[in-house]
């Protein structure tokens, strides 16, 4: 059969991949989500105009003076580098849209070449186009030359682009070697420790000449912005091709003799339960991965933004800042926490173990992992922020009593299977919905406002948000018997969502 060439590929692939959009599952949420994430998206998009088309009176706050094409131009590689990271957690590769098409007369070459160019088309590069196109008809074409400022705006949307296909080189290379991502992890994290600490500032002052330059229309800076974005363009489309070709091969499982290790007897049935958790997280590569991003929310999140001090952001950062460095498990991990069963749901509810005992075991997973944390992320506070230690502190007892409670609701309820040893993608989110998303609003949002309103009583809102996290640690076992009797109401329904969602 000869295989479809050029456009009439590109024109079939769009016909589908419009079907599909309509057709997904996604397009079933039931009203109520929809209006919450368009109201959502709209917010974020109209603050992200208004912050660009009124850029001065925000960066009055922190930039007195300064004039807003000099102030963005110096932030711009900092932001990129920041964005890069925010793609690396939440973007996905444009092979999983390509490879239901494998089967057909179709050149591979076409579809990579489709599938990169319309992974473009995402919120990524949009939203941040939100405030550049307007900030740049603000301020950068009306003072300057009209050649300098499409130079300008050209190589902003280069400077996405390469964000955008850098995430997708550096997802492809970790698929074949996923032990690099740690120590890229380390340098990156020395690296903007020694930039901001040492007082330098050498990526805002690189930032500041490099789009200087542009706006003096210097070509050399320009070319060397577009050829990062081609460069990236071109190599991402090659590993692309290259796993196409040449799928990665699982190693086969060889049998790994184990010694054997016993719990205690003293510690009972949720010793055990809390015991095979660990091995479970430990064992498989996806909930091991969560073990790796909860600690880079909880070290490498706290560099970023102790570390810089013109981009702390006062009691709105505080509350974050509390709530990432000794929750950031809690918030990855615990919203799965029984999707990670689901393989083996079934026998898990029909073994001679009470619901009571396996809500404590994972309850007491998740309160450990906050004073794990905390000890962890302690020495940053006492180096960079040793005025933070309270709020480190009081977020300890927050998110041991509160923040656990309330992911520990999502879990309870949902019902989307994962598989744990899929070893596809370096981090894929297969098991969150919607309201996962969603349910960050009333995880996050509440402390950080109520740092917020207390700003000019700190320590006694400090005391107040402590106490409520310890009164709700104490009343552990009443909300034990609360998840355990709805999870027991819920259990077909879950079994049946986990069978499901597993075809």
């Amino acid at each position: 059969m000869t295989p479809t060439r050029g456009f009439d590929t590109y024109r079939l692939l769009l016909r589908n991949q419009w079907k599909t959009t309509k057709r997904s599952s996604k397009t079933k949420q039931s009203p109520f989500i929809w209006l919450v994430l368009g109201a959502m998206v709209c917010y974020v998009g109209f603050t992200l105009f208004v912050l660009g088309y009124h850029f001065e009176r925000f960066a009055i706050v922190f930039f007195p003076g300064s004039i807003p094409v000099l102030v963005v131009n110096q932030y711009l590689l900092a932001g990129f580098l920041s964005l890069f990271f925010i793609r690396f957690l939440f973007q996905q590769t444009p092979r999983m849209k390509l490879t239901p098409y494998l089967h057909l007369p179709l050149l591979k070459r076409d579809l990579v070449v489709f599938f990169q160019a319309s992974s473009l088309i995402s919120v990524h590069n949009v939203y941040p186009m939100l405030f550049f196109v307007p900030f740049w008809l603000r301020y950068v074409l009306p003072g300057h030359e009209p050649v300098a400022a499409w130079l300008w705006i050209i190589s902003i949307m280069g400077l996405i682009g390469a964000s955008h296909f850098g995430n997708l080189v550096l997802r492809s290379i970790l698929r074949w070697r996923a032990a690099y991502f740690y120590p890229l992890i380390v340098l990156l994290i020395v690296i903007t420790i020694l930039d901001e600490t040492s007082g330098y500032g050498m990526t805002r002052t690189l930032s500041g000449f490099m789009f200087g330059q542009i706006l003096s229309a210097n070509m050399v800076s320009f070319t060397l912005t577009m050829s990062i974005f081609l460069a990236f363009g071109v190599w991402s489309s090659v590993l692309l091709l290259k796993t196409l070709r040449r799928p990665v091969i699982t190693a086969p499982e060889t049998a790994i003799v184990r010694k054997p290790r016993t719990v205690p007897a003293r510690f009972g049935v949720t010793g055990q339960l809390f015991y095979l958790e660990l091995l479970l997280m430990w064992r498989n590569r996806r909930p091991r991965h969560y073990l790796i991003l909860s600690l880079v929310f909880s070290t490498m999140y706290l560099v970023i933004m102790m570390a810089t001090e013109l981009a702390y952001g006062g009691f709105i950062f505080d509350g974050l800042i509390g709530l990432f460095a000794s929750g950031g498990f809690v918030l990855n991990y615990g919203q799965l926490m029984f999707s990670w069963d689901s393989t083996h749901f079934d026998g898990l509810i029909s073994r001679n173990i009470t619901f009571r005992q396996i809500i404590r075991a994972k309850l007491l997973l998740l309160q450990a992992s906050c004073l794990i944390l905390f000890l962890l992320s302690l020495p940053l506070f006492i180096w960079l922020k040793p005025e933070l230690l309270a709020v480190h502190v009081a977020f300890l007892l927050y998110n041991a009593g509160i923040t656990t409670v309330l992911v520990m609701e999502l879990a309870t309820r949902n019902s989307q299977s994962v598989d744990i040893s899929q070893s596809g993608s370096f981090f894929n989110y297969e098991g969150f919905s919607s309201k996962h998303w969603l349910w960050f609003i009333p995880t996050a949002l509440p402390p950080t406002l109520f740092m917020i309103a207390v700003q000019n009583h700190l320590f006694a809102g400090l005391i107040l948000l402590a106490s409520l996290g310890f009164v709700n640690l104490i009343c552990t076992e009443l909300w034990t018997n609360y998840f355990s009797r709805g999870l027991s109401l819920r259990k077909y329904e879950i079994a049946q969502g986990f069978r499901n969602n597993a075809r």
